[in-house]
């Protein structure tokens, strides 16, 4: 079977934008399975998804998406390079043979990361700068513009991948073309931080599942953060991944005088971390990932189905036998060393909504079972 298409999301809510994409993609390359790798529970950013990842994989398969692939915590709440690095990953491994992806300029990705590579960039941190800053500044000098472009960026990662990996994969992009379905807007309303409604930019399914769930937020495991410093000692702190170049006390000092987590966030930035940095640290923090936990994941990925259609499920069943990565359709205690990270940061999901994420959770089949 030829014309395997792949995209990576967050769906964080899946809005009217996602199902505008999905359709763009099915009308320009006509694909004969759409498979989608989206984020689990915990998003790139360092936030919490707003709809947990089962609602949001069955609405993306009721709108057109094939396959839904969760992408681990490992490799979700990580930067653009690594983010990227994990979700193409997962995508070859299920066999894609199109990446497709929405962009803000219409370039010749793979051909652009070649150029990058074979110019052997020197790149040299800035430490009076974030790191996004100055990698954004050495693109620069090869007139190669990210700057307001995340899509963009992103794209050049997943290329990135294909290219230093050698996947066999070709790259598609739909052009995007001002931003009036905004995952950013839409949860800033959510939050109450606007009046308006979300009910013209989500799709009906989404906007009942909201209405339904208990949304969170940092607002809601501020304390659970505060209480993790408090009682954690420096030498504890320095073990959680990331956590470097003393932030550990950074953490310790001003968690002591911040009483919301934008307040926290607010005394610990710094020219040289940017927001979305301290905000996975807050995550890491509040969890308490460490080092081990992620290069386990790294060293032994898997897939883990979410949702899927007929079309999906026919696609799966002639390719399961011939996969390079453990299959996982149903968590058991088999799958407890394999996903061990995911069953813990997961958990802290369970406690607040009561709703179970793993153990005995099957993928939603389209016109066969609901989430």
């Amino acid at each position: 079977m030829a014309g395997i298409y792949g995209f990576v999301a967050e769906f964080n809510p899946f809005h009217l934008g996602h199902k505008l994409f999905i359709d763009k993609i099915k009308t320009k390359y006509h694909p004969d399975v759409l498979i989608a790798v989206m984020s689990g529970n915990y998003v790139q950013r360092g936030d919490f998804a707003v709809m947990n990842k089962w609602k949001r994989a069955q609405i993306a398969v009721e709108y057109g998406v094939d396959l839904v692939i969760e992408l681990p915590f490992a490799y979700a709440v990580e930067p653009a390079e690594l983010f990227a690095t994990g979700a193409i990953r997962l995508l070859n491994s299920i066999g894609i043979d199109h990446l497709v992806f929405g962009t803000e300029d219409d370039v010749d990705f793979i051909d652009l990361v070649t150029k990058i590579n074979d110019s052997k960039i020197d790149f040299i941190q800035d430490y009076t700068q974030n790191y996004a800053s100055n990698l954004n500044d050495q693109y620069a000098t090869e007139g190669i513009d990210l700057v307001g472009k995340p899509n963009k960026l992103l794209g050049l990662s997943y290329a990135k991948s294909i290219v230093d990996n050698h996947y066999d994969i070709l790259v598609d992009t739909i052009l995007r073309k001002g931003n009036d379905f905004s995952s950013s807007e839409i949860r800033k309303r959510l939050s109450k931080q606007s009046d308006l409604s979300v009910d013209k930019l989500v799709p009906k399914e989404t906007s009942d599942q909201l209405n339904d769930d208990q949304l969170v937020s940092w607002d809601t495991f501020y304390k659970f953060l505060e209480y993790n410093i408090l009682t954690s000692s420096t030498n504890e702190l320095q073990l959680i991944y990331q956590m470097v170049e003393g932030l550990e006390n950074k953490f310790k000092k001003d968690i002591l005088t911040s009483k919301t987590f934008e307040e926290f966030l607010f005394n610990i930035k710094s020219k040289r971390y940017t927001r979305s940095r301290l905000k996975r640290l807050s995550v890491y923090t509040l969890l308490n990932v460490k080092d081990e936990e992620i290069n386990e994941v790294y060293q032994h990925p898997y897939l883990r189905i979410l949702a899927f259609n007929k079309v999906g499920q026919t696609y799966l069943n002639n390719v399961k036998k011939n996969l390079d990565l453990p299959l996982i359709t149903k968590v058991g205690k088999a799958e407890n060393d394999l996903m061990s990270l995911e069953l813990k940061v997961d958990s802290l999901i369970e406690m607040t909504n009561g709703i179970q994420q793993n153990y005995g959770v099957i993928p939603f089949m389209k016109g066969a079972n609901q989430c």
